[in-house]
């Protein structure tokens, strides 16, 4: 089976795409996934690029997945052989996983394997980092990286709570986020000066995927530290929370899944095969465009249609 690792810190292509052993029968707790599909993330891009540089060498990629339980450990009922399910975990882009059974759940249905990819990282992310913030109707509310596999889906969240979102993004993708019902603010230049040009009456929430001139813009413009929640890994040295998923929750995945199959939380994908993952990375970090990226491990099942063709 294949799998995606890096053995040294750098740009995508130092991921190597390797043949290795299928994994053999799980443990009690645990349970065998054939991957069909894995989401990829920007925390993967900063473990290969060693931002913390504290794991052993070579490590695998990929942190959520959907897929086909092929093998249940004894103590595990709550998935079947055969159903399809979400997980997440470390090292997920590999052809099949071996995860604890707490970090699968069975997949709602109404989902495509591609839309199912989403959820666990980013999906959970963005519901969780929301949900921890009192957000009213019409306050007013600052989402950085807008555009992003976690940025477009809080930004969805929020407006169905009825805040006024601004979103940070480059200009090529404020139309996106014009269709969405966000504000667009340019993160070039003076960020603060640039919310503040349409905000003129102050913001009261900030969710940083970014970095910390979000942050330091917030404080600047006297955002209470508790009303600004970073993803970003700066978040500590500003004192300001930095709540995202923890694990894997089968409610918050039903919840964000009811809301696709209803229309109301639209995930654009872009599909890439297993064999160009290092294209996948590429896209992720040099060229973002709205959404996500999925690798697909196999190109003969079909469960959704990327929202943008290949150039």
């Amino acid at each position: 089976m294949r799998v995606a690792q890096f053995a040294r810190y750098g740009p995508p292509d130092v991921i190597e795409l390797l043949d290795v052993d299928e994994p053999g029968p799980p443990a009690p707790d645990e349970v065998t996934v054939r991957v069909i599909a894995a989401g990829i993330n920007p925390a993967d891009s900063k473990r290969r690029r060693g931002y913390a540089r504290d794991e052993e060498l070579p490590a695998r990629l990929g942190r959520e997945f959907s897929g086909v339980v092929t093998a249940v450990g004894a103590n595990v009922s709550h998935v079947l052989l055969g159903q399809d399910v979400i997980g997440t975990g470390e090292g997920m882009l590999a052809d099949y996983v071996t995860v604890p059974g707490d970090m699968v759940t069975p997949m709602p249905e109404g989902l495509t394997y591609d839309q199912a990819a989403c959820l666990p990282e980013a999906g959970q992310t963005a519901w969780v980092a929301v949900e921890s913030q009192n957000v009213q109707p019409d306050s007013v509310v600052v989402v950085s990286a807008a555009v992003g596999g976690v940025g477009h889906i809080m930004c969805q969240l929020l407006l169905e709570k009825g805040a006024q979102v601004l979103g940070t993004a480059s200009p090529a993708n404020h139309e996106y986020l014009d269709n969405l019902g966000v504000i667009p603010v340019d993160y070039h230049g003076d960020l603060q000066k640039n919310i503040e040009e349409i905000s003129h009456y102050g913001v009261h929430h900030v969710f940083d995927q970014s970095g910390y001139e979000t942050i330091e813009a917030a404080l600047a413009m006297d955002v209470p530290r508790s009303n600004i929640n970073s993803i970003s890994g700066d978040g500590p040295k500003y004192g300001v929370p930095t709540v995202g998923r923890r694990g894997l929750d089968p409610e918050v995945i039903r919840e964000l899944a009811s809301r696709i199959a209803a229309g109301d939380l639209v995930i654009p994908i872009r599909v890439l095969p297993m064999d160009e993952v290092i294209k996948a990375y590429i896209e992720l970090e040099e060229a973002p465009l709205p959404g996500k990226v999925v690798v697909r491990m196999d190109s003969e099942i079909q469960g959704n249609i990327p929202v943008f063709d290949d150039p």
